[in-house]
């Protein structure tokens, strides 16, 4: 077994040298030009003051879909995973795994101190994610930053307590999902209904671009992304192993 884990560290450590080893050894100068296309054009061209959100949200919109999809889809598989866990025993031992709160047991390591943090830190650490969201168009964050931390607080709440709330029901949580995945749909098409091309900006002040069409994506993208990492963090916390 030890030889094995030892093949695979070597493995994987030979194929990150070939990746990395041809960028260090090039000669080839840095694509400058782009560089500086970007941080003199980002912000007329998209409306982003963040150069990082104007890209992953204007020039390269489509990677930012994709990758919501794959997203989608690896949590779509593991949820489907865990669900079919809760429908069959391994010997003696149940493993059980529900989408319905009220049928999430208590977790035998869930102690006073956790809950006690986890509940003051939850309503905290949810506000500074939608903070991320709002503000990723012009500071560092964005809808797949400020997901990340939003679902850090909707877990924080569901650790913090065993009243189970909107905020904690992962049946909400997957309609939300559903419903982010919808609008986000809906809004990488809008921009071409005004000229502006699929995930084009349609969204303009006098004669720039206005920012909200940005912003209005990054919430999308935190709430698709911040419920799903969600949904299926509850759902693994609610395994029990009854030996």
């Amino acid at each position: 077994m030890k030889a094995l884990t030892h093949s695979k560290i070597i493995l994987t450590i030979l194929i990150l040298g070939l990746a990395i080893l041809p960028v260090i050894l090039s000669d080839a100068p840095w694509p400058v030009q782009a560089r500086d296309y970007l941080f003199g054009n980002a912000k007329a061209d998209t409306g982003a003051d963040n150069t990082v959100s104007a890209i992953y949200l204007g020039y390269r919109a489509m990677d930012t879909l994709g990758e919501t999809l794959v997203l989608l889809v690896s949590i779509t598989g593991t949820m489907s995973i865990l669900i079919n866990l809760g429908r069959h025993k391994m010997d003696e031992e149940a493993v059980k795994f529900s989408l319905e709160p009220e049928k999430l047991p208590r977790h035998s390591l869930r102690t006073n101190l956790i809950e006690v943090v986890a509940s003051k830190l939850g309503p905290i650490v949810l506000l500074f994610g939608f903070y991320v969201m709002l503000y990723g168009h012009i500071s560092p964050g964005g809808g797949f930053q400020g997901g990340v931390i939003v679902a850090s607080g909707i877990v924080f709440l569901a650790l913090g307590t065993e009243l189970k709330t909107k905020l904690t029901n992962t049946i909400v949580l997957s309609r939300i999902e559903s419903l982010s995945f919808l609008f986000l749909m809906l809004a990488s098409i809008s921009g071409v209904f005004f000229e502006s091309g699929f995930f084009g900006n349609p969204v303009k002040t006098m004669q720039n671009l206005s920012p909200n069409f940005i912003i209005l994506l990054n919430i999308i993208i935190g709430m698709k992304v911040g419920t799903s990492i969600a949904v299926m963090c509850i759902a693994m916390m609610g395994g029990s192993h009854d030996h």
